[in-house]
This record gives C-alpha cells, sequence and structure tokens, in this order.
C-alpha cells in the first residue's frame, strides 16, 4: 500500500526523538495540558511550544480547550464522550469525587464533604463542572440535593484505560477493586 504525502510528513515530523517523546506521551495521557506535559518530559517551555505546534500542524496531535486548560490529544484517538470524562478526571479533586460517587451512589453533599478532604465550596464547584457535562446527576428531595454518575461504566473504563496517566493512589486502589 503506498504512503500519501501526508502520512510522509506525519512519519517524519515522528523521527526526531523529542517530537516521538512528546507524542508517546499525550498518546499514552490523552488529555495532559501544557505544563503537566512540561513536567513529564522536562523540555523547556519555548521547545516544547515549538514541538507541540508542529506536531499540531502536521495532523498528528489537536488541542481542545475545557474552560480552563488546552489540552493535548493524539488525532483519532478517543471519543467524544470519553474525552469529555477524561477532561474532567484530569483534575484531582474531580476525581476524588467521581471515585467517593462510583462506591457510594446517590449520596448528598454533606456525605461528600465528610468523606473526602476537600472544602464544601469546591465540591459545590465540582459538582456543578461534572452536572454542566452531564457526567453527574443531581436529584433532590426535599432540602436535600442527592448526586449519582450517570454512566458510571463509562467512568470505570475512561479510569481503567488511562490509569497509567492519572499518578493518584486512589485511582490504583479503585482499578485493583474493580479489575478482581
Amino acid at each position: 500500500m503506498a504512503i500519501t504525502p501526508y502520512e510522509e510528513i506525519q512519519r517524519k515530523a515522528l523521527e526526531l526523538e523529542i517530537r516521538h517523546s512528546i507524542y508517546s506521551l499525550i498518546s499514552a495521557s490523552p488529555g495532559l495540558h501544557f505544563r503537566e506535559i512540561q513536567r513529564r518530559t522536562k523540555i523547556a517551555t519555548g521547545q516544547l511550544t515549538y514541538h507541540l505546534n508542529y506536531l499540531q500542524k502536521v495532523g498528528l496531535i489537536k488541542t481542545e480547550n475545557d474552560g480552563e486548560y488546552l489540552r493535548y490529544y493524539a488525532q483519532i484517538q478517543i471519543n467524544d464522550e470519553e474525552r469529555r470524562v477524561l477532561e474532567l478526571v484530569r483534575q484531582k479533586s474531580i476525581r476524588h469525587i467521581l471515585l467517593f460517587l462510583l462506591e457510594n451512589d446517590n449520596c448528598n453533599h454533606e456525605h461528600l464533604v465528610k468523606d473526602l478532604d476537600i472544602a464544601p465550596s469546591t465540591i459545590s464547584w465540582h459538582l456543578k463542572k461534572l452536572i454542566d457535562a452531564n457526567v453527574v446527576n443531581k436529584d433532590v428531595e426535599g432540602r436535600k440535593s442527592f448526586y449519582s454518575i450517570n454512566n458510571p461504566e463509562l467512568v470505570k473504563k475512561v479510569l481503567i484505560k488511562y490509569k497509567e496517566s492519572f499518578l493518584d493512589i486512589l485511582v490504583d486502589r479503585f482499578i485493583e477493586m474493580w479489575e478482581t
């Protein structure tokens, strides 16, 4: 099968070791933001910016702005539903809230505050983001609100599929529990 000129450009782009290492990291850990890529690769800011722009220009990676961060993904690697969850679980507090909700379905704000070492206002803010992204559902009963994950299987799948990229002991424990 003949290689198109575009495929040849992409192949040559990855011949450079530094670009290959950046692309490999983004492929293995989709949804990382610039500073996290920089921390993991230890590449200088200007140099990393140049290579990320080049990889994007030749179509090997793409970016998506989640409102807080510009996140990097390998092209045609992840579907929109997984990407939406992955953008959220990249944030440690949200990841811990989702892990808690996976184990404690239909819990209220008070329960989350008591069991997670996260400020009540921070939990409220993250829950709003999760509800807006349609990842978490809010049911109101009287004066209390109860939260549950809309698609727990999708959240589990994302956590398991990208577990290596989280560097989080809680995720490791959760995955061990679900894989056994």
